[in-house]
């Protein structure tokens, strides 16, 4: 072998095992997808034992409202959204494959009754259980256009995001008169998992004590802990008008012999808010505005509240005590 073959072919031999060096991975740097994990949430509402709902599908859309990318959920996934409080979420998908870039909004394709409310039969696609009667869900548009929530969700190339859809169930379930069916109209907001903070505290049990409480001493049914973007928020209850709660928060009874209760609300993105209890939150309802209404005769009061400040992967603390209400972030 003369010298200027042996050399070209030392050369390709080079190019070919730097190559295979390389790799053709998707993610290594010259990936053109990313990876993707998609979970669910739940800011809680009162009075009922679960809110299952069944999810069949998932569609990423781009900035101009066409589908870019769809997951078929098969079989459907039914999931209580009660029993994903706090910083709890339960996955859709998990690490799969998608082109890179920026999506402006995920649509969710949920299996629901016929909106006509008339001779449905359980066991229900989609329900939910108030003292221990499943009672169906009826989704406007959810298996059609589905639950629509704005993004953005950004992939990066080679790289790994993960996202989380938060229910606001006290925002979201009305009942429909007497036909037995309830309407679940969600109130939802992505949030990237990598960026988030959450808070948790305690509630002193005397706050439950007052005459004008309408929450049980024993459970704390009833009360809440409701969470506005923003200090200095005045608070106020769900009513369509501002400023309307960004999430809330039931009350854990605590296992000792105190009295108190505990609350967390997960999944929040760095920044200030306002942090406020009310012990008559049980009589919420979202279909009734009650905006213009004295504070001192509404059905729905707030005592203590509080400014916090979340931070990424910190817990912030704010106990609401019978004197003041205290806030600090955890070491």
């Amino acid at each position: 072998m003369n010298t200027p073959f042996r050399l070209l072919v030392l050369s390709l031999l080079s190019s070919l095992l730097l190559l295979i060096g390389c790799g053709g991975s998707s993610s290594g740097p010259n990936a053109t997808t990313g990876k993707l994990s998609l979970g669910v949430t739940d800011a809680p509402v009162d009075n009922a034992d679960a809110v299952v709902i069944s999810f069949t599908g998932i569609e990423l859309l781009d900035a101009q409202g066409g589908v870019s990318q769809s997951f078929d959920l098969q079989p459907p996934q039914a999931i209580d959204l009660l029993k994903l409080q706090g910083s709890n979420s339960q996955l859709l998908i998990s690490d799969v494959d998608v082109p890179a870039g920026v999506y402006q909004e995920v649509r969710l394709s949920v299996e629901s009754e016929n909106s006509s409310c008339q001779n449905l039969v359980a066991p229900f696609a989609s329900y939910i259980t108030i003292n221990g009667t499943q009672n169906p869900l009826v989704v406007p548009s959810g298996g059609s256009s589905g639950f629509k929530v704005k993004g953005p969700l950004t992939i990066a190339t080679g790289g790994a995001a993960s996202y989380v859809i938060d229910f606001d169930l006290r925002k979201s379930i009305s009942q429909r008169g007497g036909t037995g069916c309830f309407n679940l109209k969600p109130v939802l907001r992505v949030v990237d998992t990598s960026q988030i903070g959450s808070l948790v505290g305690t509630v002193d049990g005397d706050l439950l004590q007052d005459s004008s409480c309408t929450a049980d001493v024993q459970s704390g049914e009833g009360a809440a802990v409701y969470l506005f973007a923003g200090a200095g928020v005045t608070p106020d209850d769900v009513d369509g008008t501002d400023p309307e709660p960004l999430s809330s928060a039931l009350l854990v009874a605590k296992n000792d012999q105190s009295g108190d209760f505990s609350y967390a609300v997960g999944f929040l993105t760095a920044g200030d808010y306002t942090a406020a209890f009310s012990c008559t939150a049980g009589a919420d309802d979202p279909e009734t505005n009650d905006a213009g209404v004295d504070p001192a005769t509404d059905t729905v009061r707030f005592g203590n509240a509080v400014d916090v400040v979340i931070s990424v992967d910190t817990v912030t603390t704010a106990d609401f005590l019978l004197q003041s209400p205290q806030a600090t972030p955890a070491p």
